[in-house]
């Protein structure tokens, strides 16, 4: 099997999870008792773990190498997952989510990820943004079914987490079948030149932003919105998840096709601006209809930012530096937006619901506005 075939078959299993687990979470801690605030904390000391284990991601690839990286990860979800299905403590069952590495934002992030990423940027020919496209259709179409599996019927919410054990489980083991992959090990500390280093923060610093901002609207804390503003339950929570993620994956083929007649950073900037107006707009929706139906149009553009985003981010910078480009790019993201959600609960507690919306939507037009200013005229690298 191709290493290409191994990155997307693991891509489509961890994506899957993602799409349930992002709505599974809120509404099992939410019958735990957890306040608003409770459960934007959680949601914070999540995102911070699996940041901090993503910013040595690629120490660890230097050092066991990626291969065994990627095997690691995908079993310390597994061992978590289960301890987290069969727990009846409430303590525990926090300890071992936060340990677990899962994505709480509805995308595919973390250190895992972050390692995938730069692998399948090496496999794919010509580093072309077509790639990056296909694989994100992939995890997008993965997505939007884990979403779905939510609204089956007759099926207990903590059901959902022996079903991640499982996908996580057999993720590991697929990794077994990556070749290739034992010449990134026991390398020594790379000494990154400065403009390499420069380019690597300064997409750090902008992607922090962004992050901070989507940190205020997981889509974990979009459900819990949407469950606790208007009473919908898992069952409709699904189905909305489902439909928004089957935009995504049709946003990606525009992605492509757009970034070849623009480029990457105008494609990255263009959608994403006008897709944050219509996140603010959710706080002012007076009832769940219309809130959707911002929702949903926020969707259908959101995420024709991430394929030319990873590809313009693996791409600008030399293939030797890409590993720790992806895992410093990464945690950045994870360590702003791990700081959100807290404030988030916070802000849904104390002033409204919606608030949220308002904060995050603003922040991630800063992102977009200073993105465009800073890398509209930097070349790509060819290696």
């Amino acid at each position: 099997m191709k290493n290409t075939t191994v990155l997307l078959s693991t891509k489509v299993l961890r994506a899957f999870s993602v799409g349930f687990i992002s709505i599974v979470l809120p509404l099992y801690l939410s019958s735990l008792g957890f306040s608003k605030l409770e459960v934007g904390l959680v949601f914070t000391l999540i995102i911070a773990t699996s940041a901090t284990f993503t910013m040595f991601s690629h120490r660890f690839a230097h050092f066991i190498g990626r291969r065994n990286s990627l095997m690691m990860f995908s079993f310390i979800t597994a061992i978590s997952s289960l301890i987290m299905f069969f727990t009846e403590n409430a303590i525990v069952f926090v300890i071992f989510t936060l340990l677990s590495l899962i994505s709480v934002n509805g995308t595919d992030i973390g250190p895992t990820f972050s390692l995938e990423n730069a692998a399948f940027s090496d496999s794919a020919k010509g580093k072309n943004p077509k790639y990056f496209s296909i694989y994100n259709v992939f995890g997008g179409i993965a997505i939007a079914a884990g979403s779905l599996s939510v609204s089956l019927p007759d099926v207990y919410i903590k059901d959902f987490f022996l079903v991640l054990f499982s996908l996580s489980l057999l993720s590991g083991l697929l990794y077994l079948m990556l070749k290739g992959e034992k010449k990134e090990t026991a390398t020594k500390r790379i000494a990154i030149p400065e403009i390499d280093r420069k380019k690597i923060n300064r997409l750090a610093e902008l992607f922090s932003i962004d992050s901070f901002g989507g940190g205020f609207t997981l889509q974990a804390m979009i459900a819990y919105f949407f469950f606790i503003r208007f009473g919908l339950t898992e069952s409709y929570l699904g189905y909305i998840f489902f439909f928004a993620n089957v935009l995504v994956i049709s946003s990606y083929f525009f992605s492509y096709h757009l970034s070849k007649k623009i480029g990457l950073v105008n494609t990255m900037v263009f959608t994403h601006l006008p897709s944050n107006v219509f996140l603010i707009l959710i706080a002012f929706s007076p009832t769940a209809i219309i809130a959707v139906i911002f929702y949903l149009l926020r969707m259908s553009l959101a995420e024709m930012d991430v394929p030319p985003r990873q590809a313009y981010t693996m791409m600008v910078i030399r293939k030797r530096y890409r590993n720790k480009a992806a895992a410093t790019t990464t945690a950045a993201r994870m360590y702003t937006q791990s700081i959100s959600p807290v404030i988030s609960g916070q802000l849904m507690q104390v002033v409204s619901n919606g608030s949220p919306f308002l904060f995050g939507g603003s922040l991630k037009i800063i992102y977009d506005l200073l993105l465009f200013k800073s890398f509209r005229k930097i070349k790509t690298v060819s290696r």
